[in-house]
C-alpha cells in the first residue's frame, strides 16, 4: 500500500517498446477499493501518454473480464468489444488431435 503507482510505472516502464500482458485483470478490480483502482488508474494514463510504445493484453474468465472492464470507465474504451479474442473450451477428442498434431511436428 502506498507505492502502488510508482510499482506499476515501474512495470509499464520495463514493458515499453513491448507488450504488457496482464494475466486474470480482474485481480485488480477485485481491489477496486484499495491499492487496485490505483493499478488501474496508472495504466490508464500510461496507455495514453505511451500509446505509441505500448501493447497492453488483459485475460482472464470472460465473466470475471467483465467486472474488471466495469471498474473504471476507461477500460471499456482502451478494450473495446472489437479486440477481445475469446478461447472456447476443448473437448478431450480436440485436445488429443492437437497433441498428437504437434507431436507429430
Amino acid at each position: 500500500m502506498g507505492q502502488t503507482p510508482q510499482r506499476t510505472a515501474a512495470v509499464i516502464d520495463r514493458a515499453l517498446d513491448g507488450v504488457l500482458f496482464i494475466d486474470e485483470a480482474y485481480g485488480l478490480s477485485d481491489q477496486r477499493d484499495g491499492f487496485g483502482d490505483e493499478a488501474i488508474r496508472t495504466l490508464l494514463k500510461r496507455m495514453e501518454d505511451d500509446r505509441g510504445r505500448l501493447v497492453v493484453v488483459v485475460a482472464g474468465y470472460p465473466d470475471r473480464m467483465e467486472e474488471f472492464l466495469d471498474a473504471n470507465p476507461g477500460l471499456r474504451s482502451r478494450f473495446p468489444v472489437t479486440n477481445v479474442v475469446s478461447f472456447p473450451d476443448h473437448d478431450p477428442g480436440t485436445l488429443h488431435t492437437v497433441l498428437m498434431n504437434r507431436l507429430t511436428q
